[in-house]
């Protein structure tokens, strides 16, 4: 089992608002002041880091670049909430049994995103990332790319019939992929994909190209609810871009894969029973 795309997002949006946390360690930089109290550029930003964190469309928003009214709402927003904190301690509800069973759960969700920093931190050592760029150009050794073009067509009639027509006429395979291909992003490229590693395709894929002749039309195979037709264009020996150049990726696949690994294997050693269903 592994961890899905928005469970994976949403831990990587709280990631970021507990890094924000880790700005208070910075000097202090004094915004405003108010009767009781001070609000410093560390409170703002993690604020601001919380609404990131339920926005991405707001991940470019910082506090330099709000409006006057926007960042004095803003330090009103933590103001009030520093008042409403002291006063809900003035009156004890801190110590009330929901309050500290909500506390419990907030202290759970907190240590598990510290947890997984620290996991992605080791993950994107910089010896282990050598040691992961090391593994995958000794994967490819003796690899090939491959340029291949595809039309993507809903039936297998459809599909057959492109095939036969292009068959005779090979040259008119990227305008039927703008004309007839159901995947109009690669269709409209004349159904380029580029250069692919042999690696990253199916064995039965791998193999139909690898019978292919340059310029040849593949039979219509069925992958993913849609059948498809292969043109092959070009091959050569794989090569792995240098490391400065993937460091950055390989950082954000590494980090995706640790957290992915450490939800299914704990899953697993969970063994959990569902008494009900």
């Amino acid at each position: 089992m592994k961890i899905t795309k928005s469970k994976f997002l949403k831990s990587l949006s709280l990631i970021l608002v507990l890094s924000s946390c880790q700005n208070l360690k910075k000097p202090k930089v004094v915004i405003a002041t108010y009767s009781g109290g001070e609000v410093t550029r560390q409170d703002l930003d993690y604020e601001l880091a919380k609404l990131v964190a339920k926005n991405e469309k707001l991940k470019n928003l910082t506090f330099d670049n709000l409006g006057a009214d926007q960042k004095e709402g803003l330090v009103k927003e933590v103001v009030l909430k520093e008042i409403a904190y002291k006063e809900a301690k003035k009156r004890g509800l801190n110590k009330d049994d929901d309050y500290r069973k909500a506390l419990k759960i907030f202290e759970s969700d907190l240590l598990q995103q510290k947890l997984l920093i620290a996991l992605v931190k080791e993950a994107q050592d910089e010896k282990n990332l050598r040691k992961n760029y090391d593994e995958l150009a000794e994967q490819i050794k003796e690899k090939k790319d491959f340029r291949i073009s595809y039309i993507a067509l809903k039936t297998q009639n459809e599909a057959n019939f492109l095939y036969h027509s292009l068959s005779k006429s090979p040259a008119y395979f990227a305008a039927q992929a703008k004309k007839k291909s159901i995947d109009k992003e690669i269709g409209q490229k004349g159904g380029d994909l580029g250069f692919v590693l042999e690696n990253s395709l199916s064995a039965e894929l791998a193999k139909e190209i690898k019978a292919l002749n340059k310029n040849q039309i593949s039979k219509p195979i069925f992958i993913s609810e849609k059948w498809i037709i292969f043109k092959f264009t070009d091959e050569r020996m794989a090569e792995i871009l240098p490391y400065e150049k993937i460091k950055d990726a390989l950082m954000q696949n590494l980090a995706k894969k640790t957290i992915e690994d450490f939800v299914s294997q704990n899953l697993a050693k969970a063994q959990i029973n569902m008494a009900v269903k």
